[in-house]
């Protein structure tokens, strides 16, 4: 793992990464349900049952590679910007992209809009629903390690009391961060999202 920061410039600040992650061991998932094209199908009353479960190499390399850009516009709002790409040997390739505008309204309170982009490809080992032959040594239909576009989009707001005048037991309230975000898949999958996370601190 390397990771570079660096002032670029006054207002300028950005950051690199570069990571190599080995995996080994069992990386399927036992409950990833498989149905070959080569197998007649079967039913209990409505129910079809799966041919297999997925099988998937006990070995995978990871290579992301990124940065952060962060651009102070002025003591009210800042510019945060973060990409990301993304390579395994599963044959998956991604790109990431967000970007934070945080809007500082109060001492105290801060707006922020945010917007994420994530695009991948498939697996060499993904099959939807019967495209999969039995004689094949790995396949799965885990639409997770399919080709597919995200969109997600939000709305935060912060509290942060740098002198903690707030209390919780013996603990002073620092910060609490409250988040709304949609996120849309191209596969058919959508949330709304909620996130509430806080931070505390001891005398």
């Amino acid at each position: 793992s390397l990771s570079l920061s660096q002032i670029l410039t006054e207002g300028l600040q950005g950051a690199l990464f570069l990571d190599l992650v080995s995996q080994n061991g069992l990386l399927s998932t036992p409950f990833q349900r498989v149905y070959f094209s080569d197998f007649e199908d079967f039913y209990i009353d409505d129910f079809q049952l799966a041919d297999n479960v997925e099988q998937l190499p006990d070995t995978r390399l990871k290579v992301p590679f990124g940065g952060r850009l962060n651009y102070y516009l002025n003591d009210l709002i800042v510019l945060r910007s973060y990409y990301r790409f993304y390579w395994d040997d599963w044959g998956i390739t991604s790109h990431t992209a967000s970007l934070e505008v945080p809007f500082k309204m109060t001492d105290k309170f801060t707006l922020y809009p945010t917007y994420r982009y994530y695009t991948q490809t498939a697996a060499d080992y993904f099959y939807p629903k019967e495209m999969a032959l039995s004689s094949y040594q790995f396949y799965t239909s885990d639409y997770d390690l399919s080709g597919y576009d995200a969109h997600q989009y939000g709305m935060g707001v912060q509290y942060r009391d740098i002198f903690t005048s707030a209390r919780v037991l013996n603990f002073g309230l620092k910060t609490v961060d409250l988040r709304f975000s949609q996120y849309d898949r191209s596969d058919g999958l959508n949330a709304f999202i909620i996130t509430l996370g806080t931070t505390f601190v001891g005398n």
